[in-house]
């Protein structure tokens, strides 16, 4: 721990008055996960740049208006860069900055375990917990005012949790069970959004046995749904703790995530006693802005995850966290000039070409170059970048010292410091490309890929550790086959890749689930998810009506996504459907190869912000269209598997799960009547064709939709004719499969006599 720089600042019990203890704050520096690990070999991820600024000024500038005058920066890795950042920063000046640097903490338990152990904390005055960075213009005083008034009349609670009222939905989202008059937190679990839970359990003695008894009501919190008009709650990861908060750490080793353990542990432990509040941030904000608190908001979002890094980014640029925004900035941060359109263009030397196109909101670092013909659209570029003739770069975040050469194009990715890309490089839609790494001519890194100037290592990974030689053979020619002899880099897996492990087990986190993790990276998208309308909503022990007190959520179970979309709300234009089909009569024409006829059409999405949906169900009308009903079953079989044994390929890189296809198949019909009597031989055709497998059969047979759930009144009959032709097939299907295996199980017995 760095020495005390005054003593009446370091002095944790007494403010400069010597009489109003000081406010303290700890912020957690490390994430405890490896989401952005990609992009901070060099530094930690509280100093990467958002809207070129590092995000741990954002949220010391928070601080810094919350009346704090204390703040203990746990760090672990890299914590050496983040002393350099609080020595040189003009926060130095404002706040008290002590940066406790640890090596053996893992989790949030373990960093407040070793707070415990230093003693900086004054244990007679509550202190705020930042979980991850965040950038807000709320200010946090109200909530310990709140957390103090609450404490007068509940010497038990401990902590009070800030709680955010709608906002976007996101896939880590809790449920919450709240006492309204009292804001006691009575229950909290989390709610991935997929794998869904297909229910909400709640310990039965909060009904049995309710404390005090004056709680007669109880309401169900969760997270936003699309299809509410009001919006549901979010955990902002902000919290008020007494000095109890990492005293139970030290008591109980086993607390080791703040949420799933600690949370759940303190609810569910009748002999600790203690209570937990939630605050949510606004309620005590008067509507009559004239009698509001100058400079409060009430915006406050936390940076957890590469999507939640460019939502943010798009905040700033729209003005929506005034004033942390450009034109004025935080303390200490480069100036830049608001043109219209929320176009933001730095006052140091930026050199912009008469034909360069700008559409924001976007900002453009100092010091950076646009060569002829650029067009960049809602993109933050650093220091020191330079950007090639005839190049697109659409909804991507460049950080400092970036080349880009002549006729790139780059789709909504993140681009670390001092990278290198070649000319005519694509740079595919939610890649994340680390610091140092150089991206050859011509090359295509494909969607959601992660490319990292150092081979990837495991976690727990040990220097004296060997690779594998097949392995690391394999990806060296990876490597090669896609990045070329002229790249530096290596390739990582993708999120959802690194661990394998079942997230059922209790001692996993379901947030982490990997179906769950790719969700959470930037370019995926939530909008074309079903959701019903029901939500979680009061419950009342006093009402004796059963639909007033059900909170089963089997109704809003949420499906599986791959590859997100580009969705508008009203949907493609004409436009791209003409461009499409035109793409598709010359790639059937001519015979081009699934990859150059599936980049036509991936090139028409971002062109047109369509979506891979609507490219993927034009790819399976054309083509379904190209089959005739001629020469009895045996003809037509043989002509849709010899056609999709061709094409398939293009509707699969299109699709985010292949049961998809054979719903888009099953639309088709429905809207050429014609075809529905062979529906069951066009899904033996993707069968027969390796377009599909078993798996995607079956997963096509469970969903709603291909019942006709959701479909027009007059195309019901027509889904559930389909259906039924398309089941038998799926059914014979599945017991062949089961047959073969039941054979092999008995070949084995024999042979093991």
């Amino acid at each position: 721990m760095p020495p005390k720089k005054q003593a009446n600042k370091s002095d944790p019990k007494r403010g400069e008055n010597g009489d109003e203890p000081v406010l303290q704050a700890v912020v957690l520096a490390d994430s405890y996960n490896r989401r952005f690990e990609v992009l901070c070999l060099d530094q930690p991820r509280i100093l990467l740049p958002l809207c070129g600024i590092p995000l741990l000024a954002y949220t010391l500038e928070n601080l810094s208006h919350s009346k704090v005058k204390q703040v203990f920066i746990f760090c672990g890795v890299h914590a050496d860069k983040i002393r350099e950042f609080v020595a040189n920063s003009p926060f130095n000046r404002l706040l008290d900055i002590q940066c406790l640097a640890s090596q053996t903490a893992r989790t949030g338990g373990d960093a407040l375990r070793e707070l415990d152990d230093m003693g900086v904390l004054n244990p007679e005055n509550p202190f705020i917990l930042v979980h991850t960075p965040i950038v807000s213009n709320y200010d946090i005083s109200q909530m310990i005012d709140a957390h103090r008034k609450r404490r007068e009349t509940d010497k038990n609670l401990i902590m009070t949790m800030g709680v955010g009222r709608g906002g976007r939905q996101h896939p880590e989202a809790p449920i919450m069970m709240v006492h309204p008059p009292s804001s006691r937190l009575l229950h909290y679990s989390l709610n991935p959004l997929s794998p869904a839970q297909k229910h909400v359990a709640f310990p039965s003695q909060l009904f049995l046995d309710p404390w005090p008894p004056t709680i007669d009501e109880y309401e169900i919190w969760s997270g936003t749904n699309p299809a509410s008009q009001q919006g549901g709650y979010r955990d902002l990861g902000i919290d008020i703790c007494e000095a109890d908060v990492p005293a139970l750490c030290t008591e109980n080793f086993d607390y080791h995530d703040l949420r799933r353990h600690f949370v759940n542990g303190v609810l569910t432990s009748e002999l600790l006693g203690k209570h937990i509040n939630v605050h949510v941030v606004g309620d005590e904000t008067p509507e009559d802005p004239k009698e509001r608190r100058a400079g409060s908001g009430r915006y406050v979002e936390r940076v957890r995850d590469t999507r939640t890094y460019g939502e943010i980014t798009q905040d700033i640029l729209r003005r929506w966290v005034f004033p942390l925004v450009p034109d004025i900035g935080v303390h200490g941060t480069e100036s830049y000039e608001l043109r219209r359109g929320n176009v933001y263009i730095a006052h140091d030397n930026v050199i912009l070409s008469r034909t360069t196109t700008l559409q924001g909101p976007l900002l453009i670092g100092a010091r950076s170059v646009l060569n002829n013909n650029t067009r960049i659209v809602q993109t933050t570029l650093g220091r020191r970048c330079l950007v090639g003739a005839n190049t697109t770069i659409i909804s991507s975040y460049i950080f400092n010292n970036v080349n880009i050469g002549d006729d790139c194009f780059l789709d909504e990715c993140m681009i670390g410091n001092n990278v290198t890309i070649g000319d005519g490089a694509h740079i595919g839609k939610g890649a994340l490309i680390g610091d140092g790494v150089t991206i050859g001519a011509g090359v295509k890194i494909p969607m959601f890929a992660r490319i990292g100037r150092e081979p990837y290592r495991p976690e727990g990974w040990d220097s004296d550790d060997e690779e594998e030689p097949e392995r690391e053979e394999g990806l060296k020619q990876l490597n090669l086959d896609i990045l070329g002899s002229q790249s530096k880099g290596f390739f990582w897996p993708t999120e959802e890749e690194e661990s394998a492990e079942d997230s059922d087990d209790e001692g996993e986190d379901p947030f982490e689930h990997p179906r769950n993790k790719r969700l959470l990276q930037l370019g995926r998208r939530l909008s074309n998810l079903s959701v019903s309308t029901v939500s979680l909503s009061t419950l009342s022990i006093a009402s004796s009506d059963e639909d007033e007190g059900s909170y089963d959520s089997d109704d809003s179970e949420l499906p599986d996504l791959g590859l997100g979309d580009l969705n508008l709300a009203g949907g493609p234009s004409q436009a791209f459907y003409t461009e499409c089909q035109s793409s598709l009569e010359r790639a059937y024409a001519e015979g081009h190869s699934i990859e150059n006829a599936g980049l036509e059409l991936k090139t028409l999405v971002m062109g047109y912000n369509s979506g891979i949906d609507a490219a993927r169900q034009q790819v399976v009308n054309f083509f379904m269209g190209k089959i005739t009903l001629d020469g009895g079953m045996a003809n037509i079989l043989a002509d849709a598997t010899k056609i999709w044994a061709r094409w398939g390929g293009m509707a699969v890189n299109l699709s985010r799960d292949l049961s998809d296809i054979a719903l888009d198949i099953q639309t088709f019909c429905v809207h050429n009547e014609e075809h529905i009597p062979y529906f069951g031989l066009f899904l033996r055709a993707l069968y027969d064709s390796d377009v599909v497998d078993e798996d995607a059969l079956i997963e096509w047979r469970s969903l709603t939709a291909a019942r006709g759930e959701g479909a027009k009144v007059d195309e019901k009959a027509g889904y559930l004719e389909a259906f039924a032709k398309g089941k038998q097939y799926v059914d014979i299907l599945e017991d062949m499969e089961s047959d073969d295996d039941n054979d092999e199980d008995e070949d084995e017995d024999e042979d093991s006599e």
